[in-house]
């Protein structure tokens, strides 16, 4: 019967996403991997931003020791502190 067809003609095994390859556990699948990803991404992007400001604040801290502002051992306490993060 012509009505039978659906939208995908004489295919009854559904769409894209209704039972066809993208369909039940691939489709779980692509979704952990993609939250993964996501994840992966911002982890990455917040390590490398926390690592921006560690070596701006052991630039300042070594112009602080540069000025005469700490002496030699403050100064490797305090880098050895930020160093640990």
């Amino acid at each position: 019967m012509m009505f039978d067809r659906g939208f995908q003609g004489g295919y009854r095994g559904g769409g894209c996403f209704a039972g066809g390859y993208l369909g039940g556990w691939h489709m779980l699948i692509m979704a952990v991997i993609l939250l993964a990803v996501i994840f992966t991404v911002i982890y990455l992007v917040n390590k490398s931003t926390h690592r921006n400001d560690n070596k701006d604040v052991l630039d300042i801290l070594k112009m602080k020791y540069v000025q005469g502002e700490l002496t030699e051992e403050e100064y490797t306490k305090k880098k050895d502190l930020l160093l640990k993060k």
